[in-house]
């Protein structure tokens, strides 16, 4: 009696898990996408000795948001203007996310220097006080759409303008600014204004849309083009930056750690700079140190942003812009995975009781969908039918698994041999990206390269493998109760 009630609790809590597991998933996901992580600072770059750009009387800034470095390669005027400057690849650091990368690009910090990690359609308010721009008198920015990015960064003059105070991150007159967008971002470029910034965005909306490799990506990238060029003829004797915040995959998307999505081409042109082709990446925050100099201004005093030479002369090496983890939660990650382990070792005491479901239902996902990044859709998808429809092959495993165990050992060891090693993945990823506040209501969005795409994924693994070990426990409980068989009767004699 005592182990059918043990049974009946643990089905119960099991399908329990399963059905909160989603949820808290999408909750997951809100926090990475809506709030800003704490603040923390950054390994130094190579250090090297150069010179940085003198002082220039006028700037401009474009940005293609979204332009991928193979696509800017086929652009005429973009490659143009590149072979006639100084043309560098740039490490743009991780998340790569636009708002963020933004904030870096203006400030000198780097994404986890500032803690603004993504902030998905929320922008700073109020505006950044000590960025690059605003320390430019009469600085002026335009943007095609979603203008609370630049809205963000603080220019003191920027279109288009929010709707109000109340909804900043919408573009007011949206439709209207379609149409004339352009014509303030040529009025803009040709003015007097020391600093005039003008950010394209419609590659990467189609980069989203359609992905990387498609025809229309390919088509916003050649306007996009046009629109340079054009651009750059109402304004030939000013210091020209050529900049993109990103790449995308060839399915579409970013956000994660990819160097295709990392690594994009930047150029510097100008009446009095000599062509020079980069051998290396910089990082986003030696453009950074560029600028500022550029303006003569200065950037935060903890920026790492080197003279561009000197960068030049030193750099970046593989994944050199990807942030480490974190020391103490990476120690404590391990650690758990750990004990998860050694639980699930001490659970199966035959090789058929390992939690093979769990092994093959990550292959299957690998296999099926590729490495979990945050750069994917089914990262962030609410249902994650994307991701689940990889592993479903795997979890009868856990149920037959489960049947046949129960007949061979007792209960609580064939749960741990099936669960101990998932929700110890789960609890090392999450605290290796420092999930847990969000469980209990912390605004703190838990991003870290890697960990974080595979906490989403996680979590419907073990959902998922919960409800698997959860009938497979119900049926060898309810077997045991009416599955048995009548013992024979004894044979009476005649007399």
């Amino acid at each position: 009696m005592r182990t059918r009630i043990a049974a009946a609790a643990a089905v119960v809590a099991l399908l329990a898990y399963a059905y909160v597991a989603p949820g808290l998933r999408r909750h997951f996901i809100r926090d990475v996408i809506t709030w800003d992580a704490e603040p923390r600072d950054t390994k130094p770059l190579p250090h090297a000795f150069g010179l940085g750009l003198q002082p220039w009387p006028r700037v401009r800034v474009i940005l293609i948001d979204g332009l991928s470095a193979s696509t800017a390669a086929t652009l005429t005027t973009w490659t143009s203007l590149c072979h006639r400057g100084i043309d560098m690849r740039v490490d743009i650091g991780f998340p790569t996310v636009s708002l963020p990368v933004q904030v870096s690009l203006w400030t000198g910090l780097t994404q986890q220097q500032t803690g603004i990690v993504y902030r998905s359609d929320r922008p700073l308010v109020p505006p950044l006080a000590t960025s690059i721009p605003a320390q430019v008198p009469g600085s002026r920015a335009v943007a095609e759409n979603h203008g609370y990015i630049v809205r963000s960064i603080g220019f003191a003059d920027v279109q288009p303008a929010a709707v109000d105070a109340q909804h900043p991150a919408k573009d007011a007159d949206a439709e209207a600014w379609k149409t004339a967008w352009q014509a303030k971002a040529h009025e803009a470029i040709a003015s007097n204004a020391r600093l005039a910034f003008v950010h394209v965005l419609r590659v990467d909306t189609w980069g989203h849309r359609t992905g990387r490799e498609s025809d229309a990506y390919r088509k916003a990238a050649s306007e996009s083009d046009a629109i340079l060029a054009e651009l750059y003829a109402a304004a030939p004797d000013a210091r020209w930056f050529l900049l993109t915040d990103h790449g995308h995959r060839a399915e579409g998307g970013h956000g994660g750690e990819e160097r295709e999505l990392r690594q994009v081409q930047h150029c510097i042109v100008g009446p009095d700079v000599t062509p020079h082709k980069g051998s290396g990446p910089i990082h986003l925050v030696d453009m950074s140190r560029a600028l500022a100099d550029s303006l003569n201004v200065t950037l935060d005093s903890r920026s790492r942003g080197r003279p561009l030479y000197a960068a030049m002369a030193a750099p970046l090496e593989g994944d050199d812009a990807v942030p480490a983890q974190p020391l103490g939660s990476g120690a404590i990650a391990l650690f758990i995975l750990a004990l998860g382990v050694a639980a699930s070792m001490w659970g199966f005491k035959r090789w058929w009781l390992s939690p093979a479901w769990f092994v093959l239902a990550c292959v299957l996902l690998v296999i099926v969908r590729g490495q979990p990044t945050m750069s994917m859709r089914m990262v962030y998808a609410g249902e994650g039918k994307t991701m689940y429809l990889a592993w479903l092959a795997a979890l009868p495993i856990a149920a037959v698994t489960i049947w046949f165990g129960m007949r061979v050992t007792t209960l609580p060891r064939v749960l741990v041999s099936q669960l101990a090693l998932p929700f110890a993945m789960l609890a090392g990823t999450m605290t290796a990206c420092n999930a847990w506040p969000g469980l209990f209501g912390g605004e703190v969005a838990p991003i870290v390269a890697r960990y974080t795409a595979y906490t989403s994924a996680l979590y419907l693994i073990t959902a998922h493998g919960s409800a698997a070990v959860a009938l497979g426990v119900l049926a060898r409980t309810v077997h045991s109760l009416f599955g048995r068989r009548r013992p024979a009767e004894t044979t009476q004699s005649a007399t």
